[in-house]
């Protein structure tokens, strides 16, 4: 037992190390220059993660509104970003914050994996170790066309170890094999690695008393349903994956009595959120087969993607499940769920959200393999099973290293925060926490960075929570171009404090501002070389 423990400490070590690495090369704070350090794949989520950090650190935002579209109800799962905000308000710098809690939740994830796929199987810990490999090292065909582009030489390990970006980043890039399976998923959304632990955690512990047939009380059950009720605000896909993997755990161990205590509770909760979510505007069609295989949608496209993105995996796993006994494949069939249901529904607003449920899936997926190359050791105690299973492994993690020096290599984008950009050290010290902002749309918005709101942000943000924003957006187009005291007092009646006017033309911004009536009706509340900052 203290041995076990004592690796097990070890491991976790292992994991802590290289979770601070991950997380810290993806994004850092320069504390002497006050800038933000981002890597390049980081910046389109981190334009909404850090502002809703700031909009709870720096600014007011109860009850909870986007802060790129204030005054309707926010769908999004924030209770990540709330707790890295309410950190850094108390006096905890925000990568130290928000990286911390990354670090920790995602020690706890990879210790998870180990753990879990022993608890399955009843296995050595090679189980674990195995899988925890099959997770970081992912598993698709990129490392063909990485030997196809870059050949096999004597520099073909400098390429590898040099490489500056992924060589597939499907669907942005067109390409088949998706982003969304390698380890950048994890990088943009730290809030997904928080849900994946609470899920899992979730699932070994009633896993460890349903494979073993023993009693689970029915105040074990409600305080679990709260729990998993809260996990619809951590990350609202993965709260209803973890609802049907464990529904179908219950049906299969014949222990369905118990599913009323626990859910119940997790209704419950969740019905304090359910009106910000289907309170949105946009509808989007709901059957939508195929996940993003090729359109028209066949048969072999279908392979044909998940061939691409699962790589020899694709074989493996079914070898797994068929090795496997009957426990084991209950527990596989419960899971596979969420690999029919990505592939059937989409249940975002854009199909890519359903990634959530194939990364889940995937992580299950990996114990069967390694099951099945445990059992290739085992049954082949020769030269030639070792062979095998080498090979097997290499094929099954190159991709993955692949990618990985992409996330070591990647470039990384430096963005002054206050007090070095001087107009967000105004917007913060000289303006209140509940403000509005008529400016324009930004990724990386000082506004709503500064902790502010932005009146009508970035587009992409509000399109992926289902915002119908386009009567907004044609009243931005009348208050910028305002020419009349009525449009000022239609802006302060949609409670816009501030209208921010660039200095200098920006391609992306087209408005015909009248300065003219703007000086002559407002006061400059703030002006430097960027922009001049009116007070309705």
């Amino acid at each position: 037992m203290f041995l076990k423990r004592k690796f097990e400490i070890f491991l976790l070590i292992v994991f802590f190390v290289f979770s601070f690495w991950l997380m810290y090369k993806s994004f850092g704070y320069d504390e002497r220059r006050h800038d933000f350090r981002i890597e390049r794949h980081q910046i389109g989520d981190f334009g909404l993660h850090l502002s809703l950090i700031r909009s709870f650190s720096w600014g007011n935002n109860f009850p909870v509104e986007s802060p790129f579209f204030p005054g309707k109800p926010f769908p999004y799962h924030y209770y990540f970003d709330l707790v890295v905000g309410l950190l850094e308000r108390t006096g905890l710098r925000i990568d130290m914050a928000f990286n911390g809690v990354s670090i920790v939740m995602f020690t706890a994830l990879l210790f998870l994996i180990y753990k879990l796929p022993q608890l399955i199987f009843k296995k050595s810990k090679l189980l674990g170790i195995i899988s925890v490999i099959l997770f970081v090292f992912h598993s698709n065909l990129t490392f063909i066309d990485f030997f196809r582009e870059k050949g096999l030489s004597l520099s073909t390990f400098r390429n590898f170890w040099l490489l500056p970006d992924y060589i597939h980043k499907g669907p942005f890039d067109g390409s088949i094999i998706s982003i969304f399976f390698t380890l950048n998923v994890y990088l943009n959304q730290r809030h997904l690695i928080a849900a994946f632990v609470i899920s899992l955690a979730i699932i070994y512990f009633l896993l460890s008393k349903l494979i073993r047939a023993q009693k689970i009380s029915n105040k074990t059950l409600i305080s679990l349903g709260l729990v998993l009720g809260i996990l619809s605000r951590v990350h609202t896909l993965t709260f209803f994956s973890t609802m049907i993997i464990l529904f179908l755990l219950f049906i299969l161990f014949k222990r369905s009595r118990l599913l009323l205590s626990l859910f119940i509770p997790t209704v419950a909760v969740f019905f304090f959120y359910i009106k910000d979510i289907v309170g949105q505007d946009i509808n989007h069609v709901f059957i939508n087969p195929g996940f993003l295989s090729e359109k028209p949608l066949s048969f072999l496209n279908f392979i044909s993607f998940w061939g691409m993105n699962l790589g020899i995996a694709i074989i493996l796993i079914p070898c797994g499940f068929f090795l496997s006994g009957k426990k084991q494949k209950l527990v596989f069939i419960s899971v596979f769920s969420l690999f029919l249901i990505g592939n059937i529904f989409q249940l975002s607003f854009l199909i890519n959200h359903n990634h959530s449920l194939f990364n889940l899936f995937i992580i299950f997926a990996n114990f069967y393999i390694a099951y099945f190359l445990l059992f290739i050791i085992h049954k082949y105690r020769n030269l030639i099973g070792r062979i095998i299973f080498i090979f097997l492994i290499l094929l099954l993690t190159m991709s993955g290293a692949i990618d990985l020096m992409a996330v070591k290599n990647d470039f990384q984008f430096y963005l002054n925060d206050a007090p070095s950009n001087k107009f967000m050290q105004w917007i913060k010290t000289s303006t209140k926490r509940g403000d509005i902002f008529l400016a324009k749309q930004e990724i990386l918005d000082p506004v709503t960075l500064s902790g502010r709101k932005n009146y009508l942000g970035h587009t992409y943000y509000l399109s992926v929570m289902g915002y119908n924003y386009q009567d907004r957006s044609n009243r931005v187009k009348l208050y910028f171009e305002a020419t009349s005291q009525e449009i000022l007092q239609m802006m302060k009646k949609d409670n816009i404090k501030y209208i921010v006017i660039p200095q200098k033309p920006i391609a992306d911004f087209t408005y015909k501002i009248n300065k003219v009536f703007l000086d002559r009706s407002l006061k400059k509340a703030y002006k430097d070389k960027n922009v001049i900052v009116y007070r309705l």
